[in-house]
């Protein structure tokens, strides 16, 4: 058999197409690896943006939380919603709102008269909202752990960023959609890394007994 010589012009033909599709895989791979690259990126910035922007440094450990108030002339109306309380317990923690019933997340005082409403711990005002069912509310944050919630306030002294120190009057007592037979209250809430708990359990006790137990 008499073998065929390939022309010189099909020779460069084939080299040439060999090395379009070669240039053509490497410019393919190294995009995927970029946008690979890129998606990764992202998400490591989005991760540490979160830590660093979020993160509150715990402020004087030995601290002991007290009271959202000061007046002697606040009362309990009503208290923790408490899943291991009594029947009886429970039904003195039951809201009920247009025929909704809800388990009360934190502790109603109120009083005949206006009350100042105090820092129960030192730490930094991360929000100051008005809503619609809770009136207006602030959230300070003594770190990531322990936020404490302030709702249901009349005239309100602090703005979002402010640090505040602990007994620092924030706020007046007010009333709000939710608890509108209270004139002059306030709606106390307590958070240990992001689980709501009873106030009531942890005032004269200090923020690292409330960090560590």
């Amino acid at each position: 058999m008499k073998t065929r010589k390939l022309k010189p012009f099909v020779k460069i033909s084939i080299l040439c197409a060999f090395l379009i599709v070669s240039l053509l895989s490497v410019v393919f791979l190294t995009d995927g690896n970029t946008n690979s690259v890129s998606k990764t990126t992202n998400d490591f910035t989005y991760v540490n943006d979160y830590i660093f922007d979020n993160y509150y440094p715990v402020l004087n450990q030995e601290e002991k939380i007290i009271r959202p108030y000061t007046s002697e002339k606040v009362s309990i109306n009503k208290g923790f919603y408490d899943k291991d309380a009594s029947d009886e317990e429970q039904q003195k923690s039951i809201i009920y709102h247009e025929g909704i019933y809800m388990q009360n997340s934190g502790v109603d005082y109120k009083s005949d008269e206006e009350f100042d409403v105090v820092a129960s711990v030192t730490g930094t005002v991360t929000n100051v909202t008005e809503d619609t069912l809770l009136g207006k509310t602030i959230e300070i944050r003594n770190s990531n752990e322990i936020i404490v919630m302030y709702q249901s306030l009349g005239e309100v002294l602090v703005k979002k960023g402010d640090n505040v120190t602990q007994g620092q009057i924030i706020a007046k007592s007010g009333t709000c959609p939710l608890n509108s037979d209270v004139k002059q209250g306030l709606h106390f809430e307590m958070y240990k890394n992001g689980s709501v708990i009873n106030p009531e359990l942890y005032y004269d006790k200090s923020v690292k007994e409330l960090i560590e137990n």
